[in-house]
């Protein structure tokens, strides 16, 4: 056990004192206090989402200024079959976040209806 020579045995703390929740953040009247903070976080969040996609564009669109210059001086590339068959990166891009919406919508439904067979939990009145 460790000392502190002045005070005599030091008492250590026991596994229940150091796992358990400051009951601050149990408090009720916390819990507007939690909800503001995770809008903070969020918020936070998706600002360094954006510095960063505008971070992105800024390099590609030098990148794509600097190819465009040399490019006069390259030598055509052939043409391969087919290639305007194929869908454009517009529509690609479409296609993937309307997947991504679709996919989003079926799982909040699902985790609604789950919420709802979960004992003790009131269920919506029709």
């Amino acid at each position: 056990m460790p000392t502190d020579s002045a005070k005599g045995p030091k008492k250590e703390a026991t596994s229940e004192e150091k796992t358990a929740p400051s009951e601050e953040k149990t408090k009720p009247s916390d819990e507007k206090t939690t909800a503001s903070e995770d809008s903070g976080v969020q918020h936070e969040l998706f600002a360094a989402i954006k510095r960063s996609q505008e971070a992105a564009l800024k390099v590609v669109s030098s990148w794509s200024e600097s190819v465009q210059k040399i490019a006069p001086s390259l030598p055509d590339m052939p043409k391969l079959p087919l290639v305007d068959s194929l869908p454009k990166p517009e529509e690609i891009s479409d296609q993937f976040f309307a997947f991504a919406k679709k996919m989003m919508d079926t799982q909040q439904e699902f985790v609604k209806r789950l919420i709802d067979v979960l004992p003790g939990h009131e269920k919506p009145k029709s």
